[in-house]
């Protein structure tokens, strides 16, 4: 594919700069505990199961809607199964999270920062699109070292979640760029959707083998295991 067009890269955060399962495995873990409460095994497991969560490896599995960023109707299918008391357990976890009581880390999926570092100084644009909020989307990218990289980081709460196409507006009015001057990449089918409402370049696919989501697989315009091979594919 001819990439020579491509003058910016929108990256998706969690499972694409961040390795997903550090980040937020545990975390989920401990909420889906938290909130079934001590001894409720079945409960938890039917937490897990509508999260796309493995309680054994602690992993999330391909076809999670948690790992797509579709946080909002797993919360809403979870307070269906959880009735209002155990639902409040649930919302209790969120805020203190939230306040910071309870932390959750920010893993860098490898090294992160000689890639960007390599993109940003042959002139192209940099951006974070995720469906994670600003605030935290921001300290995750602080905390890995690279935010002074980012010419942008959107969050849900910034200019809509995607696949709807408002970021790559967002990003292209910042930046000056077209949306076909930009490449998505990212590890999950929200974000082929995405690059495909907003008129993206292409949409490179961050495939880790041990949990590939088939149709995500062969829908990417070009597929790699970690992003430092993206300056090889733009010939960098």
């Amino acid at each position: 594919m001819d990439m020579s067009a491509v003058k910016g890269l929108l990256f998706d955060k969690d499972g694409t700069l961040l390795d997903l399962h550090a980040t937020w495995g545990m975390v989920l873990n401990e909420m889906i505990w938290f909130t079934a409460g001590e001894g409720e095994q079945r409960l938890a497991e039917d937490l897990a199961r509508i999260g796309g969560y493995d309680l054994a490896t602690k992993r999330f599995t391909p076809d999670s809607q948690l790992a797509q960023g579709d946080w909002g109707s797993i919360f809403e299918a979870w307070q269906q199964r959880l009735g209002p008391d155990k639902g409040k357990r649930l919302f209790l976890f969120l805020d203190e999270l939230r306040q910071g009581k309870r932390r959750r880390a920010s893993v860098a999926l490898g090294e992160i920062r000689p890639t960007l570092e390599r993109l940003a100084a042959a002139g192209l644009k940099i951006g974070i699109a995720t469906n994670d909020a600003e605030a935290p989307a921001r300290r995750d990218m602080e905390h890995i070292g690279v935010a002074d990289l980012c010419d942008v980081i959107y969050g849900h709460d910034s200019h809509g979640a995607k696949p709807g196409p408002e970021m790559m507006a967002a990003f292209c009015a910042e930046t000056g760029l077209r949306p076909d001057q930009v490449a998505m990449v990212g590890d999950t089918m929200t974000d082929l959707r995405f690059a495909r409402n907003a008129g993206a370049h292409s949409c490179i696919g961050i495939i880790d083998p041990s949990y590939a989501n088939q149709p995500f697989v062969e829908g990417v315009d070009l597929q790699v295991e970690h992003v430092d091979a993206i300056p090889a594919l733009l010939g960098l």
